[in-house]
């Protein structure tokens, strides 16, 4: 089985091209040149990601993130290939490119699979933390239970969310492959709720250390729960055991 997968540089993209290293498997990222070989499964995970960002440069997110979808869903249709792509959320009510570009991304693929019969796996993925990642409520609360450092919440910490450890991920996709899952959207969470203030007190029961925090209002408008209720993915890492490898990725990534 030979695979393509995009952003094998990223944070999640890593973690799934290193899964399936043992495979014929090309990486492919940003600003290289895109391999046009014949490819069983295409893992599409390349893309600007940050929405902040994507406000102040909005012809460049749709570039390296609408437009990349379109030309690799071409190879995928080319070569008949299974697509498979992230999303999120906050395509429910776009509210800025970033999010935009998931939407317009999502109605193409679908549209491929109407046109041209296209398989994909639509993965729409919650909050996703682990080893690599140097943002997220995770890794920041984390972060700043080792170093003695001020952590911001937004809004009063009750905002509940879902936490998937990204090692599941791969794995996931690994069993939709082999058990050939019908084309169509997969949530990819843990289908456990935990709010900001119970994510606090397990970092700190994890490392042994409170946090000192600062309240914040909300800088963009947040849904109050946002929790996967029909994920694919089984026996999910525990937040405590995640937590505890974030720690330890920290305590390298510094030394």
């Amino acid at each position: 089985m030979k695979l393509l997968v995009t952003g094998n540089r990223g944070f999640i993209g890593s973690h799934i091209y290193d899964y399936f290293n043992s495979n014929d498997v090309v990486g492919f990222d940003l600003n290289d040149s895109l391999p046009d070989q014949n490819y069983d499964v295409i893992i599409h995970m390349a893309a600007r990601g940050l929405i902040r960002k994507s406000i102040e440069m909005p012809l460049q997110y749709f570039e390296d993130d609408l437009s990349l979808v379109i030309k690799l869903l071409e190879l995928a249709r080319k070569h008949d290939s299974l697509f498979i792509f992230p999303t999120s959320g906050s395509t429910a009510e776009p509210t800025n490119p970033y999010s935009l570009s998931k939407k317009h991304a999502e109605e193409w693929i679908r549209l491929y699979g109407t046109l041209y019969g296209l398989k994909y796996y639509t993965l729409r993925f919650f909050n996703i933390y682990g080893e690599g990642a140097r943002k997220g409520a995770v890794y920041l609360f984390t972060k700043a239970a080792l170093h003695g450092e001020k952590a911001v919440v937004y809004g009063d910490g009750t905002h509940v969310r879902d936490f998937l450890y990204v090692g599941d991920i791969p794995r996931t996709i690994d069993n939709m492959i082999k058990n050939n899952f019908p084309k169509g959207e997969y949530e990819f969470g843990s289908g456990i709720g935990t709010s900001v203030n119970e994510l606090i007190s397990k970092v700190e029961k994890v490392v042994n250390k409170k946090i000192d925090r600062k309240n914040e209002d909300y800088i963009l408008k947040e849904a109050e729960e946002l929790i996967a209720r029909n994920s694919v993915v089984r026996n999910p890492t525990s937040l405590e055991t995640g937590i505890t490898r974030v720690a330890e990725f920290i305590k390298k990534d510094i030394d």
